[in-house]
Order: C-alpha cells, then structure tokens, then sequence
C-alpha cells in the first residue's frame, strides 16, 4: 500500500468532508473510509452534503457517482491503533511516496502520554484499517516478563497472552 496524500489537519466538519470528497474525486476513489467509532453518522452527513454541495458547484459533475462510505472500528486508545499500523511499516506493507514532513513528524514525535491527538496517525490508521484489515485483528499486549532473560537463550515457548498478557480485539 502506497500513501500518496495527506490532506489531514484541523478543520471544521464542513472543511475535512469537503477536503476528504475534493481529494475522493481527483483520485477517482470507491470508498472513503470513516471512523465508526465516534460520529460515524455525522462523518457520513457531512461527506453527503459535500459531495451535493461540490456536484451543485460544478466541482465535481453532477453525473459523478459518491464513492461508498464505509466505516471502519478502530481500536480504542491511540497506542492500540497506532502499533500495528507501525507493524505493516516495519514488514514493508505501507509506505509513502513523496514527502510528508508533518505525517512523519508525527509518527516520530507522538508519545501516549502526550495530551494532543495524533490526527494524522488516526487518519492514517483509519485508511489502512479499511485497506488491509488484517492489521486491525486482535492485539496482544504484555505486562512486564516475571524473569529476566537466561543465558544460552531459554525463552518460554509462548509469550501470547500468557498470565501478564491480555488479548485485544477480536
């Protein structure tokens, strides 16, 4: 998967759906991915009165179909939904093509304590939930191992969501 755009940042509801429906028509899309979590009836309101408002603007022609609206269940919690999309980076499943100083800025800078929402890293997230779905199943997080590593490499067989570890997700 190849990021090509990033049209993110903070805007109004009338802004980001008339942004997300222009950015939609230019690249010929056939879906627009909301987050359902949160709004999803109000992501899909305002993506349908910008499509008609663009359509009665001559923006984009009235014969132009509204790509579908599909919703996607992110994971609560930034961390939980910002990791395995870091994971599909590391395995070469995502990348970027050109330059995206402030998507990347992010991605470097964003620690879960901080206060402020990561909105590029959700956005993003919320598009390669939609377009690879895999990476959105079941996460497993882990409290702290009970032992400290033995030498010659003794490791217990499984770390899956062993007595500190708690499945996440489906």
């Amino acid at each position: 998967m190849w990021i090509t755009h990033d049209r993110s940042a903070v805007m109004s509801s009338a802004d980001w759906s008339t942004a997300a429906c222009r950015l939609a028509h230019e690249m010929n899309a056939a879906i627009i991915f909301v987050e359902w979590n949160f709004g999803s009836d109000m992501a899909v309101l305002a993506l349908q009165t910008s499509w008609d408002t663009l359509q009665r603007e001559g923006t984009i022609p009235a014969e132009v179909l509204m790509p579908q609206i599909a919703p996607v269940r992110a994971k609560q919690g930034k961390l939980l939904r910002a990791e395995p999309i870091a994971q599909q980076m590391v395995q070469d499943r995502v990348r970027l093509l050109g330059v995206f100083t402030n998507l990347e800025r992010e991605w470097a800078t964003w620690m879960p304590s901080d206060p402020d929402s990561p909105g590029r890293i959700d956005a993003w997230c919320i598009l390669v939930y939609g377009l690879i779905p895999e990476a959105n199943k079941g996460a497993i997080v882990h409290a702290p191992l009970t032992t400290a590593p033995q030498p010659g490499g003794n490791r217990p067989s499984s770390y899956a969501a062993g007595a500190y570890g708690k499945r996440i997700g489906k």
